[in-house]
């Protein structure tokens, strides 16, 4: 019998169950309570649960995320992860998203904040470091004003939807790749540019 293998066999039993232990894959990140979670493409489900905040365990290779109908109130940088293609957000309690809450998600292509009754403002860089956007739906928040600087860098930003606000006007240029920008009615938001 090999000398290692006589040793082993002699060892006391945690000894063997903490190799074991050791040999085994680690576990793949869980799935957060109340949500669902599916591995292709990787999603995380976590709609209409009341949750007053975003859920602390997301598994980091997330790429779509489904927090919809929920009662969010804040949002705070590094509550993402850096995977995201999609996030929706709508239909919550929004009042505050901090400057930096997206800054690291240069993969997300849609975002959607609409039906968030409680947002009335947003920083100039907000949005910043998403390029790769497509679609920003804002419609139905309580937005009056935005910065003129807003969507600077959306250099992939092809759809806008901002319906039902209380703009009355968009200072500064809108992105150039811009296919549809959606307000209410369709007519009323002149853009001045600056």
């Amino acid at each position: 019998m090999l000398p290692g293998l006589r040793r082993l066999l002699q060892a006391p039993a945690s000894a063997c169950l903490l190799l074991m232990l050791l040999a085994l894959p680690p576990a793949a990140p869980s799935c957060p309570m109340l949500c669902t979670c599916y591995s292709s493409p990787p999603t995380v489900s976590c709609q209409a649960n009341n949750f007053s905040s975003v859920p602390l365990s997301l598994p980091p290779s997330t790429q779509r995320l489904f927090l919809q109908n929920n009662l969010i109130r804040t949002l705070r940088p590094g509550t993402f992860g850096p995977s995201l293609l999609t996030l929706w957000l709508f239909s919550n309690n929004l009042s505050t998203i901090y400057p930096g809450t997206f800054r690291h998600l240069q993969a997300l292509e849609e975002l959607d904040l609409g039906d968030n009754r409680h947002l009335r403002s947003l920083e100039p860089d907000t949005f910043q470091g998403l390029e790769r956007l497509q679609s920003l739906h804002l419609y139905r928040c309580q937005l009056s004003s935005l910065p003129g600087t807003i969507f600077r860098g959306l250099v992939s930003l092809q759809y806008l939807y901002l319906q039902e606000n209380s703009l009355l006007h968009l200072q500064g240029p809108l992105p150039k790749g811009l296919c549809s920008c959606f307000s209410h009615p369709p007519s009323s938001l002149p853009t001045s540019q600056g």
